[in-house]
């Protein structure tokens, strides 16, 4: 099995398009407002508008309404929306449930649970993220299985997405067979 690969976080199209070109199979957009990794939707129209026919978009969401979710779904022609929801919303249909295990305190570079994640990953198809970087990716991977891998801050120096970073943790990942 080939494990997938999500760069989340995207802000520009040069970072899009790293990610495209070294074989991401998502890309993910925070719509998060306070997040430091947020874009506003006009930005990310713009980006989405390039590379659309060549990647899955996700829009990442939290604590915000549906009506909102659905507008921007409808805006971008998202392919998945990410929920980091305390409660599971009801109003969405046609929905497509991955599980995303990830830390509680979101960028702070620590790795969750593995033996949790290991659990679940037998039972689900599960987004890891979470401390993900080129150098860890591979051991991770061999541990959990998940399906795919999640990363953002892992693929960033002081703040920014790292082209080199992209690639890396790419090529990586696309080598490893589970």
């Amino acid at each position: 099995m080939k494990v997938k690969v999500k760069i989340c976080g995207i802000k520009t199209l040069e970072a899009a398009q790293t990610a495209i070109n070294a074989g991401a199979d998502f890309l993910g957009f925070n719509f998060v407002p306070s997040s430091k990794r947020y874009i506003k939707p006009k930005l990310a129209e713009k980006i989405i508008s390039q590379i659309k026919n060549n990647v899955k978009i996700v829009g990442v969401f939290q604590n915000i309404k549906t009506d909102y979710i659905n507008k921007i779904v409808k805006l971008l022609d998202l392919d998945y929306v990410q929920l980091h929801e305390k409660k599971i919303i009801r109003s969405t249909k046609n929905i497509s449930i991955y599980r995303l295990i990830d830390r509680k305190i979101q960028g702070s570079g620590q790795i969750p649970d593995l033996e949790e994640a290991q659990k679940l990953a037998k039972q689900n198809n599960i987004f890891f993220a979470g401390g993900l970087t080129p150098d860890n990716v591979e051991q991770i991977i061999k541990k959990i299985r998940p399906y795919s891998v999640d990363v953002a801050g892992g693929i960033e120096t002081n703040g920014v997405q790292d082209n080199k970073k992209i690639r890396d943790f790419i090529y990586k990942v696309k080598e490893i067979k589970i």
